[in-house]
């Protein structure tokens, strides 16, 4: 049986095994704290294969650089960046230099439940952005926050109720720098690309159930034709092959990662039987769900 999802638990057991005497850490039952990993999660997810994370997690990046795919969109990571994983999230981890380190803060859904009861940060959001640069001074500030996390655990002998506080300021301290980014966003930002965004937005929600060019472009108030028009001239992929790869993405999730039979991911993804799946997935990567599955 494979495990429907990354969760948060069996990410915990799979850290466990990865740390060693070099690493600062703190395994809570409801969060991580991982410093000086040294391509420490990078050994641990890299792969061909796409998963869906059940927790979120928070990277502060201090040397090197990778690449990854969240939710369709290639991210390229540098130092200096906060990298967010929220829940629910396809995520896919592509290439990473040898040096690639990050001190990581792992949360679980019910602990974002206790921090935030009335309303989440938009940093939160399944959707929001997965790669936020930080200033100098910005990164000494979170680096600072993590370690008195665990130097709070440290002193108070694992009575995490303290930590609470810290982890909560974490996630609003990267929620406004988010916010500043994206005001200054805004301000260049062309129709075209304000277009693009919705529209990938609507596809990472809508995809495994809406797969016509035209149920999109009503739900942007625009024609067929024209969002046609601007996705292609705006990232030189058709909007069919965006919706596309949100299908094929979250298909890969479920054949490697779920215990779902054909039939039962078919019906998740709205197919109207096994069949129709079969020839779908294989039209578009080259085989059969079973062979992939297998492979």
């Amino acid at each position: 049986m494979r495990p429907q999802r990354l969760t948060f638990e069996s990410v915990k057991e799979s850290i466990k095994q990865k740390t060693t005497e070099n690493n600062r850490t703190y395994f809570g039952k409801d969060f991580i704290v991982v410093t000086n990993n040294n391509h420490l999660l990078s050994h641990m997810l890299l792969q061909t294969n796409p998963v869906t994370l059940h927790y979120t997690m928070l990277g502060f990046v201090s040397k090197g650089k990778a690449v990854f795919t969240v939710n369709l969109l290639k991210n390229h990571l540098y130092q200096g960046n906060i990298v967010v994983l929220n829940r629910e999230t396809i995520y896919q981890l592509e290439e990473c230099s040898d040096n690639f380190t990050f001190d990581i803060l792992i949360l679980s859904d019910e602990l974002i439940g206790i921090l935030f009861p009335e309303k989440e940060p938009e940093i939160l959001d399944r959707l929001s952005e997965s790669v936020i640069p930080l200033n100098a001074s910005e990164m000494d500030i979170a680096v600072s926050l993590i370690d008195t996390i665990l130097k709070i655990l440290h002193e108070h002998s694992g009575n995490e109720l303290p930590a609470y506080d810290i982890i909560r300021a974490i996630v609003r301290f990267a929620d406004n720098i988010r916010q500043s980014v994206n005001e200054r966003k805004e301000q260049t930002l062309s129709r075209e690309q304000e277009i693009f965004n919705s529209f990938l937005r609507l596809v990472n929600m809508n995809a495994s159930k809406e797969r016509t060019i035209s149920f999109y472009a009503d739900n942007l108030c625009i024609t067929r034709n024209y969002l046609s028009i601007i996705i292609s001239r705006f990232s030189g992929v058709t909007a069919k092959k965006w919706i596309e790869r949100a299908v094929i993405m979250e298909a890969k999730a479920l054949l490697k990662f779920s215990a779902l039979s054909i039939s039962e991911i078919a019906y998740e993804l709205s197919f109207p039987n096994d069949s129709f799946f079969n020839k779908y997935f294989k039209r578009i990567v080259g085989i059969t769900p079973m062979r992939y599955r297998k492979s």
